[in-house]
């Protein structure tokens, strides 16, 4: 994969962490559960720092990252307001969903780099990451649905 393939993918991937950004932090303050709100709160700090690794990946391989308060906030603020109206389950499902596809996202990236070890590196630690998320995300629900 040459570079602007790299770049071109990374920027997909922060624009699906801008997103991200956006919906948590909505979602932290609205779900009505004390410690399922703490938890959405504890994720969005890696959310965060996600985006914040690959803008400056993206710049160190020379290109330009997508900006925060873009197009991809914008629709995460939307997927999150449309979400929190719904409640609580609603929000869950929503993460849940989204984490799904950053993993499948992320280890699609994975599988393609061949020669950017640092990339790579980057990417696997931030997989590990939405996967723990998921995990997370899976036995809110479950809990939910069981009370």
């Amino acid at each position: 994969m040459n570079s602007e393939g790299l770049i071109e993918l990374l920027n997909r991937l922060l624009e699906a962490e801008l997103m991200a950004v956006e919906y948590y932090r909505i979602h932290a303050d609205a779900i009505v559960e004390p410690e399922i709100a703490e938890g959405v709160r504890a994720i969005l700090p890696a959310e965060q720092a996600h985006a914040a690794s690959l803008a400056a990946r993206i710049k160190k391989l020379g290109g330009v990252p997508v900006s925060p308060g873009g197009t991809a906030s914008a629709q995460g603020k939307e997927m999150g307001e449309t979400s929190r109206r719904e409640g609580t389950m609603a929000m869950l499902t929503l993460e849940l969903a989204q984490e799904q596809q950053a993993i499948k996202d992320y280890a699609a990236c994975v599988a393609d780099i061949e020669e950017d070890m640092l990339t790579l590196e980057m990417l696997e630690e931030q997989l590990f990451d939405e996967m723990r998320h998921a995990k997370w995300l899976k036995q809110r629900i479950i809990d939910l649905t069981r009370t």
